[in-house]
């Protein structure tokens, strides 16, 4: 089963496209221990045109896995021509891709990512940092890069 982003959804992927930046970055880095550092590989800068067909690209998936944990609204997505391909991870872990880009922003006290797998959305996750439950996206001016 599959349904349609709903409008915060997409409000929410869509200013991640536009202006998150990939996860781990350089403030991230210093705090890694010394074996984490030599395996770390730097992020490559996004490009224009990523974010150009990331966007497009936002227009096609539609939620196929709703995260279930009862405190956060993350969901997992597809391409709606790969809604039943099994092989395609729509959870944020392993899966078909060939590349993968973690967007990374906070809000409200919360962790907030974006899966990118081979260009198209996969997973808009929040991740509550105490006990909070969220329900619902915040609002997109509310996020901060």
């Amino acid at each position: 089963m599959y349904w349609p982003l709903t409008p915060r959804e997409h409000e929410v992927a869509l200013t991640m496209i536009r202006h998150a930046h990939p996860s781990p970055d350089d403030q991230d880095r210093a705090t890694f221990t010394d074996p984490q550092r030599e395996a770390w590989d730097q992020p490559a800068p996004i490009t224009p045109q990523q974010r150009v067909t990331w966007e497009s690209n936002l227009a096609e998936v539609v939620v196929t896995n709703p995260c279930e944990c009862g405190s956060c609204p993350s969901i997992g997505m597809r391409p709606v021509t790969r809604v039943d391909d099994e092989s395609r991870d729509d959870t944020g872990g392993q899966g078909d891709f060939a590349n993968r880009v973690i967007l990374d922003a906070t809000v409200d006290g919360c962790m907030l990512l974006l899966f990118i797998d081979d260009d198209s959305p996969s997973y808009l996750e929040l991740a509550p940092t105490d006990d909070e439950v969220f329900t619902e996206f915040p609002p997109p001016e509310r996020i901060l890069f």
